[in-house]
């Protein structure tokens, strides 16, 4: 599998000096749990893996425990003692026990030697719903998105090319053949998006047919997944935006009658709300500032970005004819252009949640030439 740079964010965590838990939160199929892997295989010993979509793991941990309690079950299950600072302790898929989003805090505030990370894909929609909260102050956040162009070009190990993008100047000419080379690619990647089991496969493999088994069981796991953190009377509005919101990306949205349903206002945007905090899509809210502090406009309609630019042309059925297309500046009127370089930005903010807006009086539509 491919490194990915949010394990040089964890590697500088491991050397802090006032290091807390750390919880990666990310939708699902991101990448969370490849990367911690990658990272505890380098730069630990071992690692106490527990996954809490396992009903065996699960069911350790359904009570309240002292950490004393917690080295006990794992002595005893793994048969492995946590020894610092040899040790990474995974939680993945915290949200599903409650007792040890509680017992984070007596990691912090008792055993900071110990190295743990966390990882949740539905962890804020989870906490909402079932009155759970975690530990403030205690416990700190990184956020994993899909690759980004850098890091798919690191994938295709294009060094040369991830070199020479990293350290152009704005003012430098770059040469039309490079040009044509990145061009390329970034058509490649905006045709497939950064879904590391799609790259991975696409990769290997060099086949748009073998991908859409995979894009169809991404949008099949996320639907089934509303109903772990929705109740039955929502989740057919959770469902219905899933399906449609890819349609909608990079565009301009309203909440009421969304994708020509007979769905009121109230119900959509608490939809959208959930499903933006299961990182699933990201609402963009409209700005006039044009100097800090920026201001939103709350009341202006919001402008949408999905999970991925690969999960939004699999939606569309027109992966075919990307492949065949030379230029996409006019491909869905510039829209995906919106959807790529949006998705690139939200990548970028990996230690806080990302706050970006967009013009509202801009007219001008994305180019994917620039």
């Amino acid at each position: 599998m491919f490194t990915r740079k949010v394990i040089d964010y964890l590697v500088n965590w491991k050397n802090k000096k006032t290091r807390k838990p750390l919880i990666l939160r990310g939708a699902r199929q991101v990448g969370k749990t490849s990367a911690v892997l990658m990272f505890a295989e380098k730069y630990f010993k071992n690692i106490i893996y527990l996954n809490l979509e396992k009903t065996e793991h699960l069911n350790l941990f359904k009570e309240d425990l002292s950490l004393e309690d917690f080295e006990k079950v794992i002595q005893i299950k793994f048969h492995q003692e946590i020894i610092p600072p040899k040790t990474l302790v995974f939680i993945d898929e915290i949200q599903n026990s409650p007792s040890l989003i509680k017992l984070l805090r007596f990691f912090y505030e008792e055993r900071p030697d110990i190295y743990i990370i966390a990882a949740g894909s539905l962890l804020q929609a989870k906490i909402e719903r079932e009155g759970l909260s975690l530990p403030v102050g205690r416990v700190e956040y990184a956020y994993l998105y899909p690759l980004d162009f850098f890091e798919y070009l690191k994938a295709k190990r294009e060094t040369g090319l991830l070199s020479f993008l990293k350290n152009v100047s704005l003012d430098e000419r770059i040469p039309q053949g490079i040009h044509e080379i990145a061009l390329k690619l970034f058509y490649e990647y905006t045709m497939i998006g950064g879904m590391p089991e799609i790259v991975k496969v696409f990769l290997e493999r060099k086949n748009i047919e073998e991908l859409k088994g995979i894009y169809s069981s991404l949008f099949t796991s996320y639907s089934e997944d509303v109903y772990k953190y929705s109740s039955l009377a929502n989740s057919k509005y959770l469902t219905y935006v899933i399906e449609k919101s890819p349609l909608f990306a990079g565009t301009n949205i309203t909440y009421e009658k969304f994708g020509s349903s007979n769905f009121r206002s109230r119900e959509m945007g608490k939809a959208f709300d959930i499903l933006e905090k299961v990182m699933l899509l990201y609402q963009i809210q409209a700005t006039k500032s044009t100097e800090l502090p920026i201001i939103a406009q709350r009341k202006r309609p919001k402008k949408l970005l999905f999970l991925d630019a690969g999960l939004v042309n699999y939606q569309m059925g027109i992966q075919e004819e990307f492949l065949n297309l030379g230029d996409l500046n006019d491909f869905y009127r510039g829209r995906i252009a919106e959807q790529i370089v949006g998705q690139n930005i939200l990548a970028q903010f990996i230690d806080f949640p990302p706050k970006i807006f967009y013009w509202a009086k801009e007219k001008n539509r994305g180019s994917l030439n620039g």
